[in-house]
């Protein structure tokens, strides 16, 4: 299909299939989509990106368009508006991670406060995205390019003064705002000024480089802690929750409050597995050792994994074992003899 048509042809199913249930505003602008919606209150975020996230699946079963859309910031402020834009558009940056066709929740992907760049230069803007998303040679190159920016040959003496200032605030900012300690920006900043106006252009460069790929590290390090850690959470909530009948994808969401698509994304990755095929899984698991462990019947047992109906659970445990629960029972019993 033509692009433009296809492009035409996504506005309009967003329209109707967004528009209207979150009372929203749809419009294009630069070639994107855009849809402003007032929440009631910000725990909407989630259910707003699952919703958002159906529809990448949608558009792209139904028309073939691979849409990708970024949730921005939740603002307070009409005010606000070019910052939630902003950050939205970061969402989506990020499709390399996370892949496309599905809804980036910008506070998932990056809870920290956003750096602000209000009086930055694009190229300094570039390095801090370099250092959250791209690669070690990526940073090399937006670091060199920033300090081509800041030391070309017709710029003034106090020029390059206020570009150091600009830097070291920008730096200081980030690392505050990604909780990143780094020494050279928790002591005296005015010592860090001087010291960095000091420095020979080649010790500049090699400086800045490292304290790029430092923060590029900790990020990495405390993106990685954060996944493992809400993974994990999810995991002991169903060791202590696998009897519930009611337990499910979205109730495990609510609880760590995230989007089910932003979850099922980080726990498959971490885990190799789907949420309900673990949970499957688990319960499983628990079933054939109560079946080996106990003389309680096979609808008890099933009961106390969290099924309802025996007959589902006979199905659920063959599917696994290849053999009915009490089948599985005598086997191990006869073994046992």
């Amino acid at each position: 299909m033509n692009p433009m048509l296809l492009a035409t042809s996504v506005h309009k199913q967003a329209v109707e299939h967004l528009e209207q249930k979150w009372k929203a505003k749809c419009f294009s602008y630069l070639g994107n989509t855009i849809l402003i919606t007032q929440l009631i209150n910000e725990s909407e975020i989630s259910e707003l990106t699952d919703d958002c996230d159906r529809f990448c699946k949608y558009a792209r079963r139904m028309i073939g368009a691979v849409v990708t859309i970024g949730i921005g910031q939740v603002c307070a402020d009409i005010l606000e508006l070019p910052q939630s834009y902003g950050s939205a558009r970061e969402a989506v940056s990020y499709r390399g991670i996370y892949g496309v066709s599905k809804a980036i929740n910008f506070k998932e992907i990056a809870p920290q406060k956003a750096v602000k760049r209000d009086g930055l230069e694009n190229e300094l803007s570039a390095l801090f995205k370099m250092i959250r998303l791209g690669s070690e040679e990526d940073v090399k190159k937006a670091a060199s390019q920033y300090l081509e920016h800041t030391s070309f040959p017709q710029k003034s003496l106090e020029q390059y003064y206020i570009d150091m200032m600009e830097l070291i605030s920008a730096f200081y900012r980030f690392a505050v705002n990604n909780d990143i300690t780094a020494d050279d920006f928790s002591g005296d900043i005015r010592r860090l000024y001087t010291r960095l106006l000091d420095m020979e252009p080649d010790t500049l460069r090699k400086w800045l480089v490292e304290k790029c790929l430092d923060f590029r590290k900790t990020i990495i390090s405390v993106r990685n802690s954060s996944t493992k850690s809400f993974v994990s959470r999810a995991k002991e909530y169903v060791h202590n929750n696998y009897g519930n009948e009611e337990l499910s994808l979205d109730c495990v969401c609510e609880i760590l409050g995230v989007s089910n698509s932003y979850f099922s994304t980080i726990f498959k990755k971490e885990t190799g597995n789907s949420f309900i095929s673990y949970l499957t899984d688990y319960r499983m698991d628990r079933a054939s050792c109560l079946l080996i462990e106990t003389n309680e019947k096979s609808y008890m047992i099933a009961k106390k994994v969290g099924y309802t109906d025996p007959n589902y659970f006979s199905y659920v445990f063959k599917r696994r074992f290849g053999v009915s629960p009490s089948k599985y029972r005598t086997e191990h019993s006869e073994r046992e003899s």
